[in-house]
Protein backbone atom coordinates (compact mmCIF):
# COMPACT_ATOMS: atom_id res chain seq x y z
CA UNK A 1 0.00 0.00 0.00
CA UNK A 2 2.95 2.28 0.74
CA UNK A 3 4.59 1.93 -2.47
CA UNK A 4 1.36 2.85 -4.70
CA UNK A 5 0.72 5.87 -2.33
CA UNK A 6 4.25 6.65 -3.16
CA UNK A 7 4.36 6.47 -6.70
CA UNK A 8 0.85 8.55 -7.00
CA UNK A 9 2.52 10.92 -4.73
CA UNK A 10 5.82 11.15 -6.90
CA UNK A 11 2.86 11.36 -9.94
CA UNK A 12 1.26 14.42 -8.95
CA UNK A 13 3.96 16.15 -7.67
CA UNK A 14 5.68 15.81 -11.03
CA UNK A 15 2.44 17.00 -12.66
CA UNK A 16 2.64 19.75 -10.33
CA UNK A 17 5.83 20.47 -11.25
CA UNK A 18 5.16 20.56 -14.72
CA UNK A 19 2.27 22.86 -14.59
CA UNK A 20 4.25 25.60 -12.69
CA UNK A 21 7.11 25.15 -15.44
CA UNK A 22 4.48 26.09 -18.08
CA UNK A 23 3.50 28.38 -15.93
CA UNK A 24 6.69 29.95 -15.52
CA UNK A 25 7.44 30.01 -19.38
CA UNK A 26 4.01 31.63 -20.49
CA UNK A 27 4.81 33.87 -18.11
CA UNK A 28 7.75 34.85 -19.70
CA UNK A 29 6.51 34.45 -23.23
CA UNK A 30 3.56 37.03 -21.97
CA UNK A 31 5.97 39.76 -20.95
CA UNK A 32 7.77 39.24 -24.46
CA UNK A 33 4.41 39.68 -26.29
CA UNK A 34 4.05 42.24 -28.61
CA UNK A 35 0.79 42.43 -30.26
CA UNK A 36 -2.56 42.77 -28.04
CA UNK A 37 -3.93 39.59 -29.43
CA UNK A 38 -1.12 37.36 -28.55
CA UNK A 39 -1.25 39.39 -24.81
CA UNK A 40 -5.30 38.63 -24.69
CA UNK A 41 -4.29 34.88 -25.75
CA UNK A 42 -1.05 34.66 -22.92
CA UNK A 43 -3.52 35.92 -20.83
CA UNK A 44 -6.06 33.50 -20.75
CA UNK A 45 -3.36 30.43 -21.19
CA UNK A 46 -2.20 32.20 -17.94
CA UNK A 47 -4.96 31.87 -16.14
CA UNK A 48 -6.00 28.25 -17.17
CA UNK A 49 -2.35 27.05 -16.05
CA UNK A 50 -3.44 28.87 -12.72
CA UNK A 51 -5.79 27.05 -11.96
CA UNK A 52 -3.98 23.70 -13.16
CA UNK A 53 -1.21 24.67 -11.23
CA UNK A 54 -3.51 24.93 -7.83
CA UNK A 55 -5.75 21.46 -8.65
CA UNK A 56 -2.35 19.75 -9.37
CA UNK A 57 -1.04 21.39 -5.97
CA UNK A 58 -3.89 20.67 -4.39
CA UNK A 59 -3.89 16.91 -5.18
CA UNK A 60 -0.78 16.60 -4.67
CA UNK A 61 -0.96 18.18 -1.11
CA UNK A 62 -3.56 15.96 -0.11
CA UNK A 63 -1.55 12.67 -0.96
CA UNK A 64 1.12 13.44 0.81
CA UNK A 65 -0.97 14.86 4.01
CA UNK A 66 -2.22 11.13 4.15
CA UNK A 67 0.91 9.69 3.59
CA UNK A 68 2.32 11.28 6.60
CA UNK A 69 -1.34 10.35 8.81
CA UNK A 70 0.15 7.00 7.71
CA UNK A 71 2.97 7.28 8.59
CA UNK A 72 2.70 8.57 12.36
CA UNK A 73 0.18 6.21 13.37
CA UNK A 74 1.42 3.82 15.81
CA UNK A 75 1.68 0.32 14.39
Amino acid sequence: MATASDSMAELLRARWVRAVDLLWRETVRRRKALADAERLQATRRVKALRRIVRRAFAEYHGVEIAHRRRAERPS
